[in-house]
Order: structure tokens, then sequence, then C-alpha cells
């Protein structure tokens, strides 16, 4: 049986209020009236807090769960839910519960007519083979569901118990929950979404709502919306995503933090067995505002006045997901090409007032109109270019989708950000499985900046949206290329993306053969080697050109 804590309410202090040595002293007379003093009131204890014991976790035939109040008084009750009930009918708790199937426990405390939040912590049942079996060096999330697979047209609710390892160690599927409860999945991506391997999107649920559950998994900032995306048919090494979002954070461009993961899947309420296990994820930051994640300012409908109405904004160039409109600005009056229109993330197309909708085009319009110019300013509103979008920003983050060979960098998945009274800034990268020497053909060269040498069906890096344009103003170029050679020679030398790439590699090595038992594809290692190979060679060819060439740009490749 898993080991229990209970912890037991705090007694209830008595107060003396006359006799004895402590009594107190009768008030000295003033020569005035004055009222006879009340004595203190007994102080009203607060509603404690339930504790569950063990909090969640896996468990083989049965677990006993304990419930206990702890920081104040009060009665407890519980019920016994699947993930997709918000709210069950609670009962008195007048002994341990026995769990036999996968279950949320739900636990609150009563006092009078008040109630305590509650708390749902998921207990999920594990075969006897797989429990003995299996155990894992990466963090291991193990989802449950009465109902079958998630899919792309729904939300799938479903119970969640995550396990990290020690530093340095192993989990097994019955070790302390580190994280559990209810969340849900949906399948997510765009040409990916057809894939067998899903990519989701993880939301984890408070105990009887659909809100968001506010946690810090496997040690990343708390947050309640999380992607678990999959490396799969493009990215037979797995580490393509974590590489590139290392290499923005190394260069001081914040990007989606990450975590290998091994997950199981359990449908239909059976018990978790060898057949639920799905692979190496990667859990990842999803792409949105937060303090932790893109620092901006939360901007509300009613924000149509300057200051407020100058942000935040987060959009993207990108593919419209159905019934979204998104909106256009910032093309120089036709000039400068995006392929794709502007697609709102926060606010929310639908929470976007026009007043709001119409700032930010006006600010777009200003950088498109500016480039147009000789002296790079912006006719209706007397600003350069520079002084309404961040140079820097945009220089780091072509500069990373370069390193890796982006065949879709900047017209998909291609975010952008204003704070309020700030500057239009780019970012962060996001997907990048078709990169660096992927099984995407347009990748495999290490040379050529892009591959419009071969196919028109990627990025030409040089010619799209607003690059083209900074790229006249020779201060733009020096600086592009003097950050550029600066970065090879420091932060992304051939030895630090190296040993960057073997990092990564070595902290999934024993889940990559598990993957590859489900998935397929080709040996994880030698994948990687590969990958080694590649990303030495585009160094070498990149450096050489910034050393050859008055502008790079025109470097050929090999």
């Amino acid at each position: 049986m898993i080991p229990l804590l209970l912890l037991a309410c705090a007694p209830t202090s008595s107060i003396s209020l006359g006799g004895g040595d402590s009594a107190a002293p009768p008030p000295q007379d003033t020569g005035e009236d004055s009222a006879e003093p009340l004595p203190d009131p007994d102080p009203v204890e607060e509603i404690g807090r339930p504790v569950m014991a063990p909090a969640g976790g896996g468990f083989v035939d049965s677990v006993t769960v304990e419930l206990a109040v702890e920081g104040g008084v009060g009665d407890l009750e519980y019920c016994l839910a699947q993930p997709d009930e918000n709210g069950c009918t609670y009962q008195a708790y007048t002994a341990p519960l026995s769990v036999g199937s996968s279950t949320i426990v739900h636990a609150r405390v009563v006092k009078s007519e008040e109630l305590s939040a509650p708390i749902a912590h998921s207990f999920v049942s594990i075969t006897s083979g797989l429990a003995a079996g299996f155990s894992s060096n990466l963090p291991v999330l193990l989802f449950w569901t009465d109902g079958g697979e998630p899919d792309s047209t729904s939300d799938q609710a479903l119970g969640l118990t995550m396990l990290t390892p020690p530093e340095g160690g192993t989990v097994s599927l019955l070790d302390a929950a580190e994280s559990s409860g209810r969340s849900r999945l949906h399948v997510r991506g765009s040409s990916s979404a057809g894939f067998d391997k899903h990519a989701w999107d993880l939301e984890l649920w408070d105990a009887d709502t659909e809100e968001d559950r506010t946690e810090p998994l496997t040690g990343l900032p708390a947050d309640g919306d999380w992607v678990l995306y999959a490396p799969y048919y493009f990215d037979e090494a797995l580490i393509r995503n974590p590489l590139a979002y290392t290499i923005s954070s190394r260069i001081g461009r914040y990007a989606p933090r990450t975590r290998m993961v091994e997950v199981f899947v359990a449908e239909r309420g059976q018990a978790l067995g060898n057949g639920a296990y799905v692979g190496v994820y990667v859990l990842t930051e999803e792409v949105e505002r937060g303090v932790d994640r893109v620092n901006i300012t939360e901007l509300l409908p009613e924000d149509v006045a300057a200051p407020e109405v100058t942000g935040g904004y987060l959009f993207k160039v990108d593919r419209l997901a159905d019934g979204e409109r998104g909106f256009s600005a910032g093309t120089g009056r036709g000039t400068w090409d995006f392929q794709q229109t502007f697609a709102w993330v926060e606010p929310a197309e639908s929470d976007v007032a026009r007043v709001q909708e119409n700032y930010l085009a006006d600010e777009l319009d200003g950088i498109g109109n500016a480039l147009l110019e000789p002296d790079f300013i912006d006719p209706d509103s007397g600003r350069r270019y520079d002084e309404i979008l961040d140079v820097d920003s945009f220089i780091d983050h072509h500069i990373v989708n370069l390193v890796m060979k982006n065949p879709d960098a900047l017209r998909l998945s291609a975010y952008m950000f204003k704070e309020r009274e700030g500057l239009v800034q780019a970012g962060p990268v996001w997907d990048f499985d078709r990169a660096a020497d992927s099984l995407d053909s347009r990748s495999f060269d290490p040379t050529w900046w892009d591959n419009q040498n071969e196919t028109g069906d990627c990025t030409d890096m040089w010619e799209f949206g607003w690059y083209p344009g900074m790229f006249e103003d020779p201060a733009f170029a020096d600086r592009y290329w003097t950050r550029f050679a600066a970065v090879l020679d420091g932060e992304l030398s051939a030895e630090n993306l190296d040993s960057l790439i073997v990092e990564l590699a070595d902290g999934v090595d024993g889940a990559a053969a598990r993957n590859q038992a489900v998935w397929g594809g080709a040996d994880f290692r030698s994948e990687v080697e590969e990958l080694r190979g590649w990303m030495a060679e585009r160094h070498e060819w990149m450096r050489a050109c910034i050393d050859a060439y008055e502008d790079p740009r025109r470097c050929p490749g090999r």
C-alpha cells in the first residue's frame, strides 16, 4: 500500500476569563465614569483546507485514500467522479476510501454554510505487468478517460497524473505524483493533425470547473496551458524543436521552454497497460501572454484610448483557423509579401475592438510604408521604421531560422507581439520539425541560406515580408551581419551547438527505443549523429560566407 501522510487539525485553544494569577487587574479609579471592559471574544476559527494522501497517482488492484483537514477546522466531504464531471454529489467522509478503478477523487471542507475550495486528484489503475516493468529517466504523463482517444473536433476530458524522476535518477509508475487532477486534450496542428502520432493541446482543469488549474509542470513556470508536441515522421532525432528553442533562448530571445516526456493514454476506463504507451513527446509552453511567457500587458476590449490601446498584442503570420478572418497590414501598398494574413492570438479575434484592430494595422502599415521611402520615414506618422519595429528582435528571429534552415520560416507559425507603448517585435520562434536535415528534403543541404535553388515551396529568406526593405538600409545590414558573426563565434559556436545536440539527445536516449518500438522510423542514435554532422557543416559554411562576401546573402551553396 502506498505510504500515507495524515494531517490533523490543530486543537482549539481555551481562554481563561478570570481567577488565578492570570486574572486581569481591576480598573483604576480615574474619577470619571467608565464602562466595564468587555472580555475578548472567542477567536473565530477559520475553515480548513482539504488534504488528500496520496495526492493522486498510479496503483495496482486498489489504493486507500485518506483525507484530512489542514490549517483550520471543518467537516470533510468527498465524491468519486469521471474526468468530465464538473462537480459531483458530495457525501460526508467518515473513513478511508478504497479505490479500485481509475477515478477522480474530489474533496472539500464544510463549516456551517461555508465551503473550502475543492481539490481533485487523479488515481489511475495500472496493470501489474506494466507497473513492474517500466521506469524512465524522463517525466511520465499518465492520462485516462472513460471515452475514446482525443480528436481534433472536440475537447476530451481526462485524468492526468504526472511523475517526475529525481535529478539523475528514474521514476516508476507507482511513485508519488508531482501533479494530478483533471485535464483536457485535443489534437492540434495543420498538416501534422493527420499523422498517426498526434500532437495535443493540453489544458489543466480545476477540481469542479473547466477553468485553468495553474501548476509548474516538471519545474517549468506555472501555467494551465501547454502543448504536447509529437516528434514523429519528419523528426526522427526527436529534438529539433527543443534545439531551436534553446538556440533562441541562448541568444537572449524568449522561446517556449520544453521538457522531453513519455506519455500513456488509457481509453474507455481500462487499466493502464503496455498498449496505452504512445511514446516520447515534448511538453512545451504554449505561446501566450504571461509573465513567464510573452510578457505583455493584457489588452481588454475597453482599452480603446492611448496609452492602453497601444498594447499588448500577440499575433502571427499563419494559416487561418476555421471561422477566422484575420487581417492584412504592413504590405507597403502591395510591395512586401507575407503570403498569409495576420491571425490574432491575444486578444482573441472575437475580443478585439475595431479601434484596436485599426491601431495595430496602422502601426504595421507605418513599418511597410516607411520602408518604401529613401529616408525610411513613414510619411503619415513621421517615424522611421526602427521607431516602430524592434530591429534586434527581427535580426535574432531571422538568424535562428537560418541556423536551423527552416523551410517554413517567417510564413507559418510566425509570431509577433507588441507591448503597451512598445515596439513591434518578432517572436517567439515556433515549429522546427521540418528543419535541420529532417526528412523534409528542403532542409537536406547544409549549405545555401534557403532552398530557392531547389524548390519554390519554402520561404525565400531574403525576400520575405519587410526584410528586403530593411536590407536596403545600410545601418540595418551592418547590424545584421555583425550580430550574426558574433553569435556564431559565441553562444552558437560550432562547439556549443554540438554540445547542445549531444545534451538533448543523451537525455532521451533510453526512451527513444520505446518510442521507436511503437512508431518505427530510423535508429535514433544514427539520426542524432547525422544531425550533428549536418549542423557542423552548416556552421562552417555560414561563417565562411560572412567572412568571404561583402553581402553574404549572395553566398552560393556547395
